[in-house]
């Protein structure tokens, strides 16, 4: 192996990135760099027949479908629905309107599996009515921004799909077996609100959600059992086995149209195109990170880098433990800079024979590494959440935004680390699939 060439290669990856390159452009430039300097025009060769089966596999389809299902699910209406609902229900709790976000982003991440649609979506609802309250802004914005980020982890999760194409593990098990994780992120989140709820009661006087509100409760909850039907069926047909995640996607998608032109009726011609178009665009993008991945990847596999780094931490005869909070602490570094998506495509073939060779499950490594990058969203410089929020919101600004996003980072770690010391909240599900 030629650790001048790896430095070299990783260098240039690294200065196109901080000059502004896209990130595809990055990684495959500097990929294509890298395996011509290792192997010439004929390693050049094979990067057409190794990106053509990367990108051809049928469960890659799912992605762009699951996409077009949450676009469909954005441009419904379901989450004004969906926060009055948890709002009634919450209210008496304190701060319980944050409590009702939090859960709102969270069932909503389970629809359109996107966090920054998660965010833009429910804090247009969520944070006005918050401030109207009362509530501490640092409070709001951090209630809407944060829990955004469980659209990552909570199924059905585009980087649980990108990561089992890279890892070559089930889609369906990693579905499932971020459910009760992202429950649990849920609900630590939930208790550090109340908590500081219970330490610092609004003053204001407040009246209850329901009491504003003159929509029959009843009828509310109808419009709502469609969309948390949906949810309920591609879950369970991958969990039962009936469906792939790719099929389920597919009933998901004519579900999603089925709610917005027929239970909601708010879904006209222009709608249509917009998520068309929408789909299209974030899926081309996923895709040419991806394909820009496939080629970087390939030049780490020509000069065996993943098998030197899963090597060297053999040698240094570390506990699991201390590798483990190794790793995590460099995720959380690189999450800082490089976005999800990317971060899973890069990092899991370095780290894969690492795991084979400790015997980590892949699925719970998985959750583990998703659950890390749900930190890159919160945290600047490239924060994505913080800066959707920003963009849709006059309301608060940057500060207050990063001020009350922040503990949330402490409660994610919280939350690592019980998912590290228990592996069987990730594993459970999994192993009862059919």
């Amino acid at each position: 192996m030629s650790i001048a060439l790896i430095i070299v290669t990783i260098s240039v990856c690294i200065l196109l990135i901080g000059a502004g390159s896209p990130i595809f452009l990055a990684l495959g430039g500097a990929g294509v760099l890298g395996i011509f300097l290792e192997g010439g025009f004929g390693g050049l060769s094979l990067i057409q027949t190794t990106v053509f089966g990367s990108v051809s596999k049928f469960t890659l389809i799912a992605a762009p479908l699951f996409i077009l299902m949450g676009e469909i699910i954005f441009q419904s209406g379901v989450s004004s629905d969906l926060f009055r609902f948890l709002s009634r229900i919450f209210w008496r709790l304190p701060n319980g309107l944050a409590v009702a976000t939090i859960f709102a982003s969270a069932i909503f991440g389970a629809m359109c599996g996107v966090s920054v649609a998660a965010v833009a979506t429910i804090s247009v609802i969520a944070l006005p009515e918050m401030l109207k309250r009362g509530y501490d802004p640092k409070l709001a914005a951090g209630a809407v921004c944060a829990p955004g980020a469980l659209a990552m982890l909570i199924p059905p999760s585009l980087l649980f799909i990108l990561y089992g194409e890279v890892a070559g593990v089930s889609v369906g098990k990693l579905f499932t077996a971020g459910i009760l994780p992202g429950l649990l992120l849920a609900g630590l989140m939930s208790t550090y609100v109340i908590l500081s709820g219970l330490k610092n009661p609004i003053k204001k006087a407040t009246t209850s959600y329901e009491e504003t509100q003159d929509e029959s409760f009843s009828r509310m909850v109808l419009r709502l059992a469609s969309p948390i039907g949906l949810i309920v069926v591609i879950l369970g047909s991958i969990y039962l086995g009936v469906a792939t995640p790719t099929e389920s996607a597919a009933i998901g998608v004519f579900g999603a149209y089925f709610v917005a032109f027929f239970v909601y009726r708010s879904f006209g011609w222009e709608k249509f195109k917009m998520t068309l178009f929408r789909t299209a665009r974030i899926s081309g993008m996923i895709f040419i990170i991806f394909v820009g991945a496939v080629i970087f990847t390939q030049f780490l596999n020509l000069v065996r880098l993943p098998d030197f780094c899963a090597q060297f931490i053999i040698d240094q005869d570390l506990s699991p433990w201390t590798t483990m909070l190794v790793i995590q602490l460099m995720l959380l570094g690189l999450g800082m800079f490089i976005d999800g998506g990317s971060m899973v495509m890069i990092i899991t073939p370095i780290l894969l024979p690492t795991m084979v060779a400790l015997k980590w499950d892949p699925i719970w490594f998985g959750v583990l590494m998703v659950t890390n990058i749900e930190m890159a969203v919160i945290t600047p410089p490239v924060g994505l959440n913080l800066y959707t929020l920003a963009s849709v919101t006059n309301k608060v600004n940057m500060r207050t935004i990063i001020q009350g996003t922040l503990p949330y980072v402490g409660v994610i770690m919280v939350g690592l680390l019980i998912l590290i010391i228990f592996p069987q909240i990730s594993l459970w599900l999994p192993r009862l699939m059919h």
